[in-house]
């Protein structure tokens, strides 16, 4: 049966039997948010259970998908199944991912945190960070810093420990973000400033 019929059946007469038949037609967009996200790299779940979780929230999109929106179901669907993925990581305590040597460390290179935190000022947070050493002191001072943004990033309560990580780490937008926690954009900002304006204050006390 096409898509589009399929669809129309379903909206007019939802059955269990059209809805599975419509999930197995996008089954494909579970598998490419996982592949084209970083989940997989924080280590919390297992492959099986990224790919359960996104076939929920594939389900609950297309319970709530309303064509007359004029949104694509492919678009809504996205956001629902990595809204579900991340809901579950929320579930858990958010915890950095671990070293080869064991040591607890978050995204520092340039990669994660080279977002520009204060416009006016042109400064980012990365930068606090000396990318390159030359000397045993600065190597030692280097991983002072390092040690101190991640004891900061640690303490955080869950939901700002949560939204730095969603959006150096994961690379997620404020609206993103926002339709994912169910808070407004300005709130996710207001957040995110304040944490950053933190962890700045801190990393200033080191190089001091």
């Amino acid at each position: 049966m096409e898509t589009n019929i399929l669809w129309t059946e379903f909206k007019t007469h939802p059955s269990e039997e059209l809805k599975k038949q419509i999930i197995l037609n996008y089954t494909n967009l579970v598998h490419y948010v996982i592949h084209h996200s970083k989940f997989v790299a924080m280590n919390i779940f297992d492959d099986r259970d990224y790919f359960q979780f996104g076939i929920e929230g594939l389900h609950e999109a297309i319970e709530r998908f309303n064509p007359e929106f004029g949104t694509k179901f492919e678009t809504y669907a996205i956001q629902r199944i990595r809204g579900k993925i991340i809901d579950e990581i929320r579930k858990v305590q958010i915890k950095p991912r671990v070293d080869k040597d064991g040591d607890p460390v978050f995204q520092y290179s340039n990669v994660s945190l080279n977002q520009s935190i204060n416009q006016e000022e042109g400064s980012m947070l990365y930068e606090m960070i000396p990318a390159d050493v030359a000397t045993p002191e600065e190597e030692t001072e280097k991983n002072e810093i390092k040690t101190t943004l991640i004891d900061a990033i640690k303490k955080l309560n869950e939901r700002d420990r949560l939204i730095i990580t969603l959006y150096y780490y994961e690379h997620l937008s404020y609206k993103e973000i926002c339709e994912t926690l169910n808070i407004s954009v300005s709130r996710v900002s207001q957040i995110h400033n304040r944490v950053i304006s933190q962890l700045k204050l801190l990393l200033e006390g080191v190089n001091d």
